[in-house]
């Protein structure tokens, strides 16, 4: 009679989806995740007012002649400001227009989470003063480039005869723009993983934004909703997820996505180009 081999089951793996892993690690360090929100909240806070004024001006206007009357247009003004901040916050939570050193902190801290390993206290303002000049750079080029974008597609929507011409410009800046946002979803991650110039990281960047197009505009999507909804649901709830997690949340999601495709993809080119990593100590 033969015998009945047995399942070796010590042997066997139990495959963690990664969703699994997602909410694991959220569960661990959701109230760090909540102190770096509050540090990036005390950051932005005034280019948050600044760029609803200024930056959502340049794709939609203010006609400042209906605000010349006294007080009561003063607070209407002012609302049409607050309306604006969901939308403007978007470029933060994404990140492009935000403070490129506190996002490069955010990136050393986060890649430790995502890879499991050890984290420290400090990671984030070590993080910001290693890469502060030129997480800056980046942050200063992507808010240029994003303002020569805006005004292009206002001067093309206003000054061009309706046709063919005119709709091909305005999606050749649209899907642009789409690609502009995917970059920042790797950007500020190559920054602080390798030895690069700004040049190389847009490029590098850029890359993954073509790749990984579907995985990236789910991204975007998911980030743009998390973002804007809540102000929809009530802006006092939208205010208080602000505070709380936004920022934090945000960043959790694009480096928990953007760090697996980086050592999938990237690290094999970099070895073989033989170029290093960069050691924060």
């Amino acid at each position: 009679m033969s015998e009945i081999k047995r399942p070796e089951y010590n042997n066997q793996k139990v495959k963690v989806s990664k969703f699994s892993v997602f909410m694991d690690i959220l569960k661990i360090r959701f109230w760090n995740i909540a102190k770096l929100n509050l540090i990036c909240m005390g950051i932005y806070s005034i280019f948050i007012i600044v760029y609803a004024v200024y930056l959502s001006n340049i794709f939609i206007p203010f006609d400042l002649s209906d605000f010349e009357e006294g007080y009561t247009n003063f607070g209407e003004l002012l609302s049409l400001v607050v309306v604006r901040i969901p939308y403007v916050l978007v470029l933060f939570t994404i990140p492009v227009v935000a403070f490129g050193p506190a996002v490069s902190g955010m990136a050393v801290v986060f890649r430790s989470y995502v890879r499991r390993d050890d984290s420290f206290s400090s990671d984030f303002t070590d993080g910001l003063k290693k890469f502060f000049w030129k997480s800056l750079a980046i942050s200063t080029i992507s808010t240029v480039i994003l303002v020569c974008l805006g005004i292009a597609f206002r001067w093309y929507l206003i000054n061009l005869d309706p046709g063919f011409l005119k709709v091909f410009l305005l999606m050749m800046i649209g899907l642009f723009s789409l690609f502009f946002l995917m970059m920042h979803l790797y950007v500020y991650q190559i920054l602080v993983e390798y030895d690069l110039s700004i040049w190389k990281c847009y490029k590098n960047s850029y890359t993954f934004a073509i790749l990984r197009f579907i995985p990236n505009l789910l991204i975007i999507t998911g980030i743009a909703a998390i973002t804007v909804l809540p102000f929809f649901i009530h802006v006092l709830v939208g205010a208080v997820l602000m505070f709380i997690i936004l920022f934090g949340i945000s960043a959790y999601i694009i480096n928990f996505f953007a760090w697996p495709a980086l050592e999938k993809h990237l690290d094999p080119i970099m070895k073989e180009a033989k170029i290093p990593k960069v050691r924060l100590y």
